[in-house]
């Protein structure tokens, strides 16, 4: 599951102005007018990263599907406990 306060780059107790300011920062970083230069791999790869990052957007920034994500991802079975917490550790200090 993708943790939607990861992609932005932000805490779970972030407010809707950080969601909202943090959603501007990364789509204006990974558009496509800012990677004239860059080749068809990293284009290819900043596409993806925005497509996370206007997913995230959608769902942080309505109450209910936060809410819901919330609820969901705190009810994850995690298979992997190093990962995860790797995961947790880097949300918290980056």
């Amino acid at each position: 599951m993708i943790n939607h306060f990861s992609v932005l780059g932000i805490k779970p107790s972030a407010k809707e102005d950080d969601i909202k300011k943090a959603y501007r920062r990364l789509s204006n970083k990974y558009h496509p007018d800012k990677l004239l230069g860059a080749s068809d791999e990293e284009k290819e790869q900043a596409s993806q990263q925005l497509e996370r990052v206007k997913k995230a957007y959608e769902v942080l920034s309505d109450p209910k599907l936060r809410n819901a994500f919330i609820r969901d991802f705190n009810n994850v079975i995690v298979t992997d406990p190093n990962s995860a917490m790797r995961e947790l550790w880097d949300q918290f200090y980056p």
